[in-house]
C-alpha cells in the first residue's frame, strides 16, 4: 500500500522561502498570542468556550442565518454561482473526528506532483478559511445589538485556536493528539453536489458563530480546489486519499495563511474591483500544471522582494538577510547588502536578484483576471466545469 506522510511545505518550496514563511509564522504568532504560552492559551481556550456557547444560548438561529448571510456578502461568488449554505451550530458531541481515507495500492499511487499540487491547493484552502473567519467583523453593529460581548470573545477564541498553528509546541501536541485520535474539531464542513437542482452544497457544522464562518469558507474553498483535479476521477480520489489527512492539517493551517495572501494580493493589486474575479482567478491558478501553479504561488510569497546571491561553484546561492527574514523590501536595499559583503569577500561574485512574479507571471495573471472580469459581464461563472 503507498502512504505518503503528510507534504510539509518545506518539502515543496525553496529554503529561503520557507525561511520567509517561519519569519511570517513568529510574527503571527505574537499578533494572535502575544507573549501567552501553549499552558495559558489552552486554559483560556477551555473557559472560553463554555462561556461562548452560554453567550450564545437563544440567539443560535440568528447567527446560523448571520454566518451564511455574511459569507454570502462577503464572497458574491457564492451568491452567482447558486451555491448554497447548510450551516448550523451543534453541540461539540455531534462533530465527527474525520476517519482516514482508505489507503492506495502502490501501483495506483498518482504521481507526486499531482500530490504537492493538492498539498499547494490544501493549504491555499485553509489560509481562505482563517482569513474569512474573520469577517465577522465587519457585522460588530448586528452582533452587539445581541449581546455587547460576543465580539470580543469571537475575535479572542479565533485568534486562541488559530496562533496556536504558529506554535511548534502546539503542533507537536496537536498530532499526537490526531496520532491517538483524541482531537477535538471545533467545527466540520464537507461540499456537496446535488444533481438533481445542479447545485453546489456547503454543509458546515460547527460549535459556535465565528468557526461556523470558518467552516462555510472552507467548504467554498473546497469547491474552488475541484478545479485542481484532473479527468480521471480514480486518480483524483487516489489523491485525495493520499494528501487530505488531518495529519497534515497543522502545517496547512501554519503556512496556509500566507499562500493565500499572496495570492489574493495579486488580485488586490489588480485595480479590478469585483471579489468574485478574486475566487475565479485562484481556480485558474489551480487548473496550471504543477510546476506552473508552483512557481507561481512561491512567487508570488516573495513579491516585491530581492535577494543577494554569491555563486559557489557555479551555483547561485541566496546570502540570508536573518535568518528568518532571507530578502531586501527594496533593489537598493540589497545593493547595499551586496557591497557590504564584497568588502567582505572580494574574491566571491555576488548577483542582486528580483525574486517576486517574473513578468510573463504578470502578464498572464494580469490578463487571465481581464478575461475573467469580460466573461462576467457576459453572465458566466466561469465554475461550469466544477
Amino acid at each position: 500500500m503507498a502512504r505518503l506522510t503528510e507534504i510539509e511545505a518545506e518539502k515543496i518550496f525553496k529554503p529561503e522561502t520557507m525561511a520567509l514563511l517561519k519569519g511570517k509564522s513568529g510574527e503571527s504568532l505574537k499578533q494572535l498570542l502575544g507573549d501567552k504560552d501553549l499552558r495559558q492559551v489552552m486554559q483560556r481556550s477551555t473557559e472560553l468556550i463554555p462561556e461562548l456557547i452560554e453567550a450564545e444560548d437563544g440567539y443560535r438561529d440568528h447567527l446560523e442565518l448571520l454566518a451564511a448571510d455574511i459569507a454570502t456578502q462577503v464572497y458574491d461568488i457564492i451568491d452567482y454561482a447558486n451555491i448554497k449554505i447548510d450551516a448550523k451550530i451543534v453541540p461539540m458531541g455531534d462533530l465527527n473526528i474525520p476517519e482516514e481515507p482508505d489507503e492506495v495500492p502502490a501501483d495506483e499511487a498518482p504521481p507526486e506532483a499531482e500530490l504537492e499540487k493538492r498539498s499547494i491547493i490544501k493549504k491555499i484552502q485553509q489560509g481562505a478559511s482563517i482569513r474569512g473567519a474573520f469577517a465577522f467583523l465587519l457585522f460588530r453593529d448586528y452582533l452587539d445589538a445581541l449581546d455587547e460581548t460576543l465580539v470580543e470573545k469571537y475575535n479572542e477564541i479565533l485568534k486562541l485556536s488559530f496562533g496556536i498553528y504558529d506554535n511548534d509546541e502546539a503542533i507537536a501536541m496537536l498530532l499526537a493528539m490526531i496520532a491517538q485520535k483524541q482531537n477535538m474539531p471545533g467545527g466540520e464542513s464537507e461540499m456537496v453536489y446535488n444533481k438533481d437542482n445542479k447545485q453546489f452544497v456547503i454543509k458546515a457544522r460547527a460549535i459556535c458563530f465565528p468557526m461556523l464562518v470558518h467552516e462555510i469558507v472552507k467548504g467554498l474553498f473546497e469547491i474552488i480546489g475541484t478545479e485542481g483535479f484532473g479527468a480521471d476521477k480514480k486518480q483524483n480520489q487516489a489523491i485525495v486519499n493520499m494528501v487530505d489527512k488531518l495529519s497534515g492539517e497543522p502545517d496547512d493551517l501554519r503556512n496556509g495563511k500566507f499562500l493565500y495572501d499572496a495570492i489574493a494580493n495579486v488580485y488586490n493589486n489588480s485595480n479590478i474591483n469585483d471579489n468574485r474575479v478574486r475566487e475565479i482567478f485562484i481556480a485558474e491558478i489551480y487548473k496550471l500544471p504543477f510546476k506552473e501553479l508552483k512557481s507561481f504561488v512561491e512567487n508570488a510569497i516573495t513579491d516585491g522582494l530581492y535577494s543577494v546571491q554569491a555563486s559557489d561553484n557555479g551555483q547561485w546561492q541566496v546570502v540570508y538577510k536573518s535568518d528568518l527574514d532571507p530578502f531586501y523590501k527594496s533593489e537598493s536595499e540589497a545593493k547595499q547588502a551586496m557591497s557590504l559583503l564584497k568588502n567582505e569577500n572580494p574574491e566571491k561574485e555576488y548577483i542582486v536578484k528580483y525574486v517576486g512574479l517574473t513578468p510573463e507571471q504578470k502578464k498572464w495573471a494580469a490578463d487571465t483576471m481581464r478575461d475573467i472580469k469580460d466573461d462576467l459581464k457576459k453572465d458566466d461563472t466561469g465554475l461550469s466545469g466544477l
